[in-house]
């Protein structure tokens, strides 16, 4: 999870970075270095403080992505990422919270597993949309396609070049 926030921190901000080379060598290192210590030491709270540190600081941009969209079905991506991440978090909070009350229902709807498919996802979205603003900003004329009518991924048609 870690590791996909820091692909998104660069793909985000990575236009705007006037050192090419460091950034990814930067969140490579960090990447690595907060594995190891995670490892080491197993935080359990500052592994999600982490996480929700690192979604917060990709907000802005993408937020300024989305606006910047003019795309409707790009600007759909969008919405379901967020969509997904906030019903997988009422999910996962839900599950935590309500733990001991839910075990008794006659039906346990697995909120920590609904977690994991939602944010599965969330994932894809964020990656779909981050994958057509990219291909946006280097103009290579993005379109939203449907697989089979209901998996959105996009179609990228590059420039010939002479």
């Amino acid at each position: 999870m870690v590791w996909e926030m820091l692909l998104y921190f660069y793909i985000l901000y990575s236009p705007d970075w006037h050192y090419r080379s460091t950034m990814p060598t930067f969140l490579f290192f960090y990447g690595a270095l907060y594995a190891v210590v995670h490892a080491l030491f197993r935080f359990g709270f500052g592994f999600k403080v982490h996480y929700i540190i690192l979604c917060l600081l990709c907000i802005p941009r993408m937020y300024k992505y989305y606006i910047y969209t003019k795309d409707v079905s790009a600007k759909r991506l969008a919405k379901l990422y967020v969509a997904t991440l906030l019903l997988g978090s009422i999910c996962w909070l839900s599950d935590r919270v309500f733990c001991k009350e839910i075990s008794h229902w006659h039906f346990n709807p697995q909120g920590h597993a609904l977690w994991h498919i939602l944010m599965g996802f969330n994932s894809y979205f964020a990656n779909t949309f981050l994958m057509f603003c990219r291909a946006q900003q280097r103009e290579w004329n993005p379109k939203v396609v449907y697989f089979l009518g209901v998996f959105p991924y996009v179609k990228i048609q590059k420039p010939k070049s002479q």
